[in-house]
């Protein structure tokens, strides 16, 4: 159902989360971006220039923390009691390690960056934090847009059209720390 191809900043077909508002079957949605995202990971990443693994994305919260650069109004509602720097050492106590064979990674992937045409994935907008990284890193910020949008319901049918039998939620929660740190 979802053969992802991988483009930037694409005018073709409507984005995810204008499908997801205009009634488009969440179910079919759902599957779509479960096996998009798998199809995305499983792209020849041999030859990308780019990092994007855990260690890089907790060196870039390290930096953006430093300068200032969080703005912790931008946090979602279970991080606004904490700080940036109080949510810095907690994703650098925790930090996960890199996987033995990272992936290509979107490294943003959300309902607004992934763009849909006569029921396929067509391309993914927004590609400028892509690389070769954790898969955890898209399905964080993936099931993060998803329960904004859809509700927590949508998780198990996204996850199952990914192919995971069970989700490292200790990753996926790391993840969805440290984008708090990098939007």
């Amino acid at each position: 159902m979802g053969e992802a191809v991988v483009v930037g900043e694409s005018p073709a077909g409507s984005t995810a989360i204008e499908l997801a508002a205009t009634g488009f079957d969440v179910v079919e949605l759902l599957e779509l971006l479960g096996s998009g995202l798998a199809a995305l990971h499983a792209v020849d990443g041999s030859d990308c220039p780019f990092d994007a693994g855990n260690r890089d994305l907790l060196d870039r919260a390290t930096a953006a923390v430093a300068t200032g650069a969080v703005d912790p109004a931008r946090f979602d509602r279970a991080y606004t009691r904490s700080t940036p720097a109080d949510l810095l050492r907690i994703v650098a106590d925790s930090r996960p390690t890199d996987p033995t064979t990272p992936v290509v990674i979107h490294g943003a992937a959300r309902l607004d960056v992934v763009r849909v045409d006569a029921g396929r994935i067509v391309g993914w907008d927004a590609v400028d934090r892509s690389g070769l990284g954790d898969a955890y890193r898209d399905l964080a910020t993936m099931a993060t847009s998803l329960v904004d949008v859809v509700g927590p319901e949508a998780l198990g049918p996204f996850l199952d059209a990914y192919g995971i039998d069970h989700a490292d939620v200790l990753r996926l929660d790391w993840h969805v720390m440290i984008d708090q740190l990098l939007r």
